[in-house]
């Protein structure tokens, strides 16, 4: 019979923490300081884990989805009680309603000291995380580390992924724990494949169609390999466009490659509509035109792949519907398909051109003779390195850099999601960098959204990480403003008016690379001075604030006579 030792390891809770981690291939915890996960923090330092140390906690917190983004797999952020626990209350949020998996654990206060008015105590933290994460468990028990802590991992990257919350109060932490001599792990997510009948419904919509195109989702990213989609497409012979979380998937070189749905309206404008749409993990909504018909024509026919089951016609009604992972999709259609690719190949080249005329209204020059945002963008997206991530911060900054921003490896675009939240960017720039550890980061953000989380600055000097912050100045929260004059004449503003703040000088206090643009052609050259100067940089570049974005105005609307403009929704009947 084999003797105790030989069956169970005896440690304290911040060592279970840590084994247990390490167990579940964690190598990166992104992290702000706090007393209450000492014995954990030194866990990590004990079994080779790094620890990444912002400068607030919805950084840390972001930095963890950009890791998960980045890399397909498991973001892990760990924070302290009390405030460092609603300070990345955000990005909880952020990552459920983006799908992205992410474990969250947050020290507490000792159980037995449960209402005694403690320090950082008498508040719920797991009724306060509950509403926006998929789980949240507190760990009572510290034999029971290990065993939680893999099935809060399982939980986080099974279905739809999302972020999982686990509070570990101090003395949990700090009592002793027995850990089995095999460590329990997370069981990783089951592709499951579409039944026979989807496969044929799916072979036969395929079959009578003239148009076919598959939108790339989020759920994607996660579901299927950048091989897969490629097999997936050379296959059928269809064209292919991306949410914002999905670009990289495909090779923008590629000939399916039709960036965002925005070519599906130019199509359709140009009477080229798809007459049949595969929703490769996507889902409808906000990205996709809400409740209208802009990249769904009515006599369409859906086939929606996706994790969630409410997401089935929660909005358009699908032909198919099947809850079958993305990539055992592909391969069980391409493997049932048996016409030639080039039957589509005329209908992919449309799509293709279709998206290279997206943007082709914008001309240089402005009124005011500062630099037009669209060419900003384009101009630091085309100057960055071969193999950079972009980040592309909230805001209208960010949504003109999507016009530009083209990637050949998984999750190399990282931007905002439903939430609508500004500044996530530098955690997200944060989580990339450490993700594809030695390449190219560059933010691409707006002067609103870069002044949330100005310290980070110094996070990027300290740990010598190669990231480029390319901030369209344009004094203003561009698209408050915007929307604001839309709605109420072009001389008014409310509380959207910055100042002429000058963000390189910022970041050369933070001992940052800095400079000021205000032409365009010196754009790219300062981007390229930033990164060989082997310091993280910011440039600072002048753009013209009177330009609106028209996905502003598409998602203000027009206001017909019986009705009231309702910003960012649905208009009110009267």
């Amino acid at each position: 019979m084999a003797d105790a030792d030989d069956r169970h390891r005896t440690t304290d809770g911040g060592t279970a923490v840590a084994r247990a981690m390490k167990a579940a291939g964690v190598t990166t915890i992104f992290a702000l300081h706090g007393g209450h996960l000492d014995a954990a923090f030194k866990g990590f330092l004990d079994e080779g884990i790094t620890l990444v140390d912002t400068r607030h906690e919805a950084c840390a917190g972001h930095a963890a989805e950009g890791w998960a983004r980045v890399t397909g797999g498991l973001g892990v952020c760990m924070i302290t009680a009390g405030p460092g626990f609603t300070n990345a209350l955000t990005s909880m949020a952020n990552a459920r309603l983006d799908g992205v998996p992410v474990l969250f654990m947050a020290g507490a206060p000792p159980l037995r000291e449960e209402a005694l008015n403690v320090l950082q105590g008498g508040v719920d933290q797991i009724a306060m995380a509950r509403p926006v994460v998929k789980h949240a468990i507190r760990i009572t028990d510290p034999h029971r580390i290990a065993d939680q802590l893999a099935n809060a991992i399982t939980i986080a990257l099974g279905g739809r992924p999302g972020p999982v919350f686990v509070e570990l109060p101090i003395d949990v932490l700090a009592k002793s724990a027995d850990l089995p001599a095999v460590m329990p792990r997370p069981v990783p997510p089951v592709a499951t494949a579409p039944m026979p009948a989807q496969v044929d419904a799916v072979d036969a919509l395929l079959k009578t169609a003239q148009r076919p195109v598959a939108i790339l989702g989020g759920l994607a990213r996660y579901q299927a390999t950048p091989a897969q989609v490629a097999a997936f497409l050379d296959t059928l012979g269809i064209p292919v466009v991306h949410s914002s979380r999905a670009l990289g998937l495909v090779d923008p070189a590629h000939p399916a490659y039709a960036h965002d749905p925005s070519a599906i309206a130019v199509a359709g404008a140009e009477g080229q509509a798809p007459d049949l749409i595969l929703m490769l993990g996507s889902r409808f909504g906000l990205f996709l035109g809400g409740r209208t018909r802009a990249f769904f024509p009515e006599d369409a026919a859906i086939v929606q792949v996706h994790a969630d089951v409410a997401e089935f016609g929660l909005i358009h009604e699908p032909a198919v519907a099947t809850t079958a992972s993305v990539g055992a999709f592909m391969d069980a259609v391409a493997a049932a398909w048996d016409e030639p690719a080039a039957r589509f190949h005329a209908w992919r080249d449309t799509m293709r051109a279709a998206a290279s005329t997206v943007g082709a209204e914008f001309v240089e020059e402005t009124a005011s003779g500062k630099i037009n945002p669209y060419f900003a963008t384009r101009a630091a997206v085309e100057g960055s390195p071969e193999g950079t991530s972009f980040v592309l911060e909230g805001g209208e900054a960010g949504l003109w850099a999507g016009y530009h921003a083209r990637v050949a490896h998984a999750g190399g675009v990282l931007t905002f999601g439903q939430l609508g939240a500004l500044g996530t960017g530098f955690g997200f720039a944060l989580g990339a960098a450490y993700a594809r550890p030695g390449k190219p980061v560059v933010q691409i953000t707006g002067d609103g959204a870069v002044g949330f989380h100005l310290q980070e600055f110094e996070t990027m000097v300290r740990q010598r990480l190669p990231i480029v912050t390319v901030v369209m100045n344009n004094s203003c929260w561009g698209q408050s403003i915007h929307g604001q004059q839309i709605l109420y004449g072009p001389n008014y503003s409310c509380i959207s008016v910055l100042g002429d703040i000058k963000y390189h000088e910022i970041a050369q206090g933070f001992g940052l690379y800095g400079e000021r643009v205000t032409t365009l052609d010196e754009i790219g050259p300062a981007i390229a001075r930033a990164f060989a100067s082997g310091k993280p940089g910011c440039i600072d570049v002048v753009v013209d604030a009177d330009l609106v974005l028209p996905m502003t105005s598409a998602m203000l609307g027009e206001a017909g006579p019986d009705e009231v403009m309702v910003p960012y929704y649905e208009n009110f009947k009267l």
